[in-house]
């Protein structure tokens, strides 16, 4: 399991520095085609968006990988020991569920997306592929929180430990 968890480690890594490096520099090229040859790249704008999209929605499992969700933890800080394992442990709980959730609203919105076959203003292409970056991006968010509640709550194996972690 450790080898399927190395690739989607990879694939998350690998694809949204690509998606992000890409939009980068087609903004860049987009810039200096309109700016100093006065003639913009019709196509830009929009790749750089899609991009935008895809390096978001897989960027979403890299931050639930490293347990680097925003929060306020002022209130979690303050309260004595057990009732911060508790809170924890429902947070967790929480972002499962969420994740689950989004999953499901966000496959039935591609499904019933790729029924109408709506086409992006100017590259022609189907919002169904744009729009299939949101429910990749959350399975591989909710297979990494699953991941951290199995390990944490399962096998009680603390992030600090210097043990082999669990892999779904």
């Amino acid at each position: 399991m450790k080898a399927i968890d190395n690739i989607i480690t990879r694939f998350e890594d690998y694809v949204t520095v690509l998606c992000f490096s890409l939009m980068s520099i087609v903004t860049l090229v987009a810039v200096f085609f309109r700016y100093v040859l006065s003639d913009p790249i019709v196509w830009a704008e929009e790749v750089a968006r899609y991009l935008m999209i895809w390096g978001i929605f897989i960027g979403i499992s890299i931050v639930t990988r490293k347990k680097a969700q925003l929060g306020i933890d002022i209130f979690v800080t303050m309260a004595p020991e057990n009732i911060r394992k508790a809170l924890a442990f429902i947070s967790h709980l929480l972002l499962i569920v969420t994740y689950a959730l989004v999953l499901y609203l966000s496959v039935r919105f591609v499904v019933d997306s790729a029924k109408l076959g709506n086409l992006t203003p100017t590259l022609r292409i189907k919002f169904f592929y744009v729009y299939l970056a949101m429910p990749i991006g959350f399975l591989l968010s909710l297979y990494r929180a699953l991941q951290i509640f199995v390990n944490e709550y399962i096998r009680k194996i603390k992030p600090d430990e210097d043990r082999e972690e669990v892999y779904l």
